[in-house]
């Protein structure tokens, strides 16, 4: 059984948006309800990557440790955002950190049960997943910027083809 917290949360968050109810119960059953404090790390960068977490309120920093140029921070998420995918893509360990930078709430889904919903009911999953993937081309997107930030590179001012 859900817990209707839990249940009123994940119909708040806009990552949830038009999931279907029956979804959203499951997905209440296999959450657990966290909260992170100011300035307290929720994952970090190669710890064995097992939650994944949709953050319900607070902000929280994606950053990642390079012995060049130290913490760098790709990019800032708040409510509604979902972090720490890695088990979604089948990675054993977490490509970065999270750090509450304000107090955060958060709804913990352990991966595995995760993506066991996800392959029980095929329609969920393909647009669970296609969520997920829309968020792993925002951080991309991030990395990327953060990349050209650091080496100084431009991009070409003609229009590549892509594949």
């Amino acid at each position: 059984m859900s817990n209707p917290t839990t249940l009123e949360a994940l119909r708040r968050l806009e990552f949830f948006h038009d999931i279907a109810e029956d979804d959203l119960s499951r997905l209440a059953e296999i959450a657990r309800e966290v909260e992170f404090p100011a300035d307290s790390e929720m994952f970090h960068e190669y710890d064995t990557a097992r939650d994944v977490f949709a953050v319900v309120s607070g902000k929280v920093s994606i950053a990642v440790f390079t012995p060049k140029f130290g913490w760098r921070q790709l990019v800032e998420v708040g409510d509604g955002e979902l972090i720490g995918w890695s088990p979604l893509v089948g990675r054993d360990r977490l490509f970065d950190t999270a750090r509450a930078i304000t107090p955060t709430k958060a709804l913990a889904f352990d991966g595995r049960k995760l993506l066991d919903l996800c392959r029980e009911n095929p329609a969920f999953g393909f647009e669970f997943m296609h969520r997920a993937a829309k968020v792993l081309a925002q951080r991309l997107g991030a990395t990327h910027s953060q990349l050209r930030e650091i080496t100084g590179v431009k991009l070409p001012s003609e229009q590549l083809e892509s594949d």
